[in-house]
């Protein structure tokens, strides 16, 4: 843990946060651990109870430390809680959960990346990215019809250990791309930044996503967000238009 730097300007309690921030970031405490008690990391800082207390409470606040009564404080994590895809917006025209199953299509370790892309993910020009694209699949006429199209760009060193073989070993059936995220690699999605357009699937676009030519999709595009606004993903999400509606919970 980082110790306090007495020519800081910053408010004590701002000094604090950033050093417990970073302590989440490194990987010191990781995302379901429980934190040190108030009064040993006071004197671990070398600041009042009372600032330690501010500083925590504004991680508790950003929904990046989690209070449990009687059990202390712990770095979020969305384990164990069932289902989970807080940041899933699209439905099926009834409200329900798109497709029956997801089908990887590709998987590749790549630097041939849009620009924008790079630019939102804080990554320069030539650096490498986890390219992957699913679709989403509906059998709801008897037959196979894509219903929808996942495709993601990774920052390659959060998540080193990321092979083609070990999606294939370790994602579980039925859990969201974000639980597999939190519990294999540490990184837990908590905010996300998205814009909504539509999109016709021109030649090119549709034969690198293996879908039909003129797919219409309402498209999303999501900036995932883990501790201290760090960007790690950037997801595209083209639902097709007939079959999808978006949803978003503004509260």
């Amino acid at each position: 843990m980082q110790t306090l730097s007495r020519v800081n300007r910053q408010p004590l309690y701002q000094q604090v946060r950033q050093i417990l921030l970073k302590t989440i970031q490194s990987g010191e405490w990781k995302p379901g651990e429980k934190i040190p008690i108030e009064p040993v990391l006071a004197q671990q800082v070398g600041v009042s109870i009372g600032t330690l207390r501010r500083a925590v409470e504004t991680l508790v606040n950003d929904g990046i430390l989690l209070r449990r009564e009687g059990a202390g404080t712990f770095v979020r994590t969305y384990r164990d809680q069932g289902y989970w895809n807080a940041f899933q917006i699209f439905r099926n025209l009834d409200g329900q959960k798109r497709g029956s199953r997801g089908r990887l299509v590709t998987f590749e370790v790549t630097s041939d990346v849009d620009e924008k892309i790079l630019s939102a993910l804080h990554l320069s020009k030539g650096q490498e990215v986890i390219h992957i694209v699913r679709h989403w699949i509906s059998m709801k006429t008897g037959t196979e019809e894509i219903v929808s199209i996942d495709e993601s760009f990774l920052v390659k060193e959060k998540f080193s250990k990321f092979t083609l073989d070990y999606f294939l070993t370790h994602f579980r059936t039925g859990e969201s791309f974000y639980e597999f995220f939190d519990r294999e690699f540490n990184v837990v999605i908590l905010s996300q930044k998205c814009a909504v357009h539509y999109e016709c699937l021109d030649q090119e676009r549709a034969a690198k996503l293996q879908v039909p030519e003129h797919f219409e999709a309402l498209c999303t595009e999501r900036l995932s967000l883990t501790f201290g606004h760090e960007p790690v993903e950037y997801r595209i999400n083209r639902g097709r238009v007939d079959v999808t509606k978006v949803f978003f919970d503004l509260s």
